[in-house]
């Protein structure tokens, strides 16, 4: 055998194994997904966290004007109403938010009389607080639509106000500097009481 063949031989194989191993490490890509991975991965941590936000915000603004709906709809159809079946009534909207709190939220029910002038007052209101948050007799605190300002008529007014927090808005607070925003959410139903002109409260 020649030595000098056998020398050129090995150093051919040990010349293929590199060029094999470098050509491995060429084609390998698992690091390359590994880096786009941890790039993407703080985005889609923020995505999931607001998608989950916009659909707890989307919940509760539906929930408060199902709330407002609901109560007006339920003293529209009465007569005659006391302080107390006010009270009671206004004790559904905390039912209706569950699972939600309702720390923050105001339900009020108001009745309102328009004059022959199609001027409006109000009759009696009631809140959440069990207090008179609508001075009686004087022209409500919220812009009525035209369509329900007909004269020498009354309407129920139901109204929810709600001030939506995000969950998630304090644990970013310290990271981006910011103070976690809040979004008030509200919505008033305006009906015609449905077996009498004007729906009284006798101690309202």
């Amino acid at each position: 055998m020649n030595p000098g063949n056998d020398f050129r031989t090995r150093l051919a194989d040990k010349g293929r194994v590199i060029a094999d191993r470098v050509s491995g490490l060429w084609r390998d890509n698992r690091a390359v997904s590994a880096v786009e991975f941890a790039m993407i991965l703080p985005f889609m941590f923020f995505l999931l966290i607001g998608m989950t936000e916009l659909a707890d915000a989307l919940n509760q603004d539906r929930k408060v004007s199902r709330i407002a709906n609901s109560i007006a709809d339920l003293i529209a159809q009465e007569e005659a109403v006391s302080s107390g079946d006010l009270d009671s009534l206004l004790d559904i909207g905390e039912k209706i938010l569950d699972p939600y709190p309702s720390d923050n939220l105001q339900v009020i029910v108001a009745s309102i009389t328009f004059d022959e002038d199609g001027d409006a007052s109000v009759d009696w209101s009631r809140d959440t607080a069990g207090t008179v948050p609508w001075t009686a007799g004087s022209a409500p605190p919220i812009t009525l639509p035209g369509t329900v300002a007909v004269a020498n008529t009354s309407i129920v007014v139901g109204q929810t106000n709600l001030t939506y927090t995000p969950n998630f808005a304090g644990a970013f607070s310290s990271i981006f500097d910011w103070s976690p925003s809040a979004l008030d959410l509200t919505d008033t139903y305006y009906l015609t009481p449905r077996i009498t002109g004007t729906v009284t409260c006798s101690n309202c």
